[in-house]
């Protein structure tokens, strides 16, 4: 009985090219959304104007769980990817999701997030979002509904 040998040079090509497949795979992956996608954002927080589509923020538990709105792509929804705190207000990185072909919708994409624990006291909070593709942040106040007046 023979053992077949192994050769070598198409051994190694083999694995050569399996590390630049994984090595490819590994860049296109996509980021990893924070949050829970919330249905909950409506009047009052959703654009009715096509000329006033900036983010927004409100309360989902006041005081502690909020919403950002962005609008943007169905496909490719700009979603939370990070969530830090400043002094003044949780800082959130904003990401656009969904790879490079993204269908020509417009439209709002919400997410639910925990606000951290050392801002749950506080009668307003300002919420920071940083958008990753140009770097902007934008501010936006968060207010306990018995501040509002």
């Amino acid at each position: 009985m023979t053992i077949p040998r192994l050769n070598t040079r198409n051994g190694l090509l083999g694995v050569g090219t399996a590390a630049v497949v994984v090595g490819l795979l590994a860049g296109c992956s996509a980021p990893r959304v924070i949050g829970e996608p919330y249905a909950g954002a409506g009047r009052g927080t959703l654009a009715t104007d096509p000329s006033d589509t900036g983010p927004t923020v409100g309360w989902v538990r006041e005081g502690e769980r909020f919403f950002v709105t962005t609008y943007g792509s169905s496909s490719c929804p700009i979603a939370p990817t990070r969530l830090e705190s400043n002094d003044d207000g949780p800082m959130v990185t904003m990401t656009r999701t969904g790879g490079d072909a993204c269908t020509a919708d417009f439209g709002p994409a919400s997410y639910a997030l925990d606000l951290p624990e050392r801002f749950h006291g506080r009668e307003r909070v300002t919420v920071s979002l940083r958008f990753e593709d140009d770097g902007r942040v934008v501010r936006r106040e968060l207010r306990r509904s018995d501040d509002a007046g």
